[in-house]
Parts: structure tokens; sequence; C-alpha cells
């Protein structure tokens, strides 16, 4: 519920739904957003394919590793940012070829123009969930914490890589609507 007072996290509900400017949200989509932020039943009780049990207001599917939206959130929170980028005159790359951390895992986005100090700017998303059992804890104590720790896990993974040549940016959002600080700085 701490996630419903963060800043902005009813902002989508002032949103005009305009197909031509992605913001056009599904009926069942909404049904789905509305139910989760009033509690409402959105399933029947029922057993998970990977064995817990599933309760009315199904929130397990936000947490559930197994779950298929997961890659989906992630990759549709990327394509609302590179919209962001074009709509914005940005020029940008999206998971840029050649630009790879240490593990050999690519970022999401990178600025063709010098972003600030004449470096570009490096982004990559996470969506991660209150309501996984590792994340419950924390989320108890504030909304956004969550997002601020996923933030924090994508510094470290980027900041040794690009630090001289980029600026990094990660930009982890909380599937229950709230953000991280720096990304709330950068979008918002």
């Amino acid at each position: 519920m701490l996630a419903l007072t963060a800043p902005h996290s009813g902002d989508w509900l002032l949103a005009l739904p305009i197909a031509n400017c992605g913001l056009r949200i599904s009926d069942g989509a909404v049904l789905v957003a509305v139910g989760l932020r009033h509690g409402l039943s959105l399933c029947i009780p029922h057993t998970c394919q990977c064995g817990v049990e599933v309760d009315a207001q199904g929130g397990h599917a936000m947490a559930c590793k197994r779950a298929p939206g997961k890659t989906a959130r992630h990759h549709v929170l990327s394509d609302v940012i590179w919209q962001v980028m074009i709509s914005a005159d940005i020029t940008a790359s999206k998971e840029p070829s050649g630009l790879t951390r240490r593990d050999g895992k690519r970022p999401d986005g990178l600025t063709l123009i010098p972003f600030q100090g004449a470096k570009p700017l490096v982004l990559d998303v996470t969506v991660t969930t209150s309501l996984a059992e590792s994340h419950v804890d924390t989320a108890a104590i504030g909304a956004g914490l969550v997002a601020e720790q996923a933030a924090n896990r994508k510094l470290s993974k980027y900041v040794l890589s690009f630090a001289s040549d980029y600026i990094f940016k990660p930009i982890a959002v909380e599937n229950r609507r709230s953000f991280d600080l720096s990304t709330s700085e950068l979008f918002i």
C-alpha cells in the first residue's frame, strides 16, 4: 500500500488515452491496474505452476520467476523510454552493440550526443516488485525503497565498466508504480 503514496504513482490515471502517443492502455490492463491499486479480487485462488498458492488478488504473478510477463514488463518500459527519447529529439541507440559490461551484457540505451560534461548517457532498465518475498520487509519500510535497491545493484554492475567515458543512469521501477530517486530526477 505504501507504493500508492509514492510521488507520481497515480499519474497514469491522468494520461489521456492517445494511441498515437503510446498512451492507450487496453481494457484488460486497466482492469488489472485498478484491481491491484484497490486490492480487488482479480482471479480465482489456485496453485501456480511454480507451486505457490495464489490468492484472489493475484499479486503473485508480479513476483513469480516463471511468470511470462516478467520480461515483457522490462521490454515495455525500455520501449517507453525509447519513445520519450525520440519525442525529445534525443538521438540514441537502443541496446548498443560494442558497449558491454564485464559479464557481456549490454545496456538498454545510449545517447549518441553528449548528455553532460561531454559524456553520452548510458541507460539500463530494471523492473522489480515489492511483492517478492525477498523484498517484502524493505517495501514495508517505505515506497520506492525496492526500486532504490535495484538501482544500486545496477550501479554496482555498470559503474566500473563505464564510469570514465559515460554517464550511467539506472532506470529502476517497481511494478507497483514507485521509482528510484535517480529515475525520478531524470524523467519527472
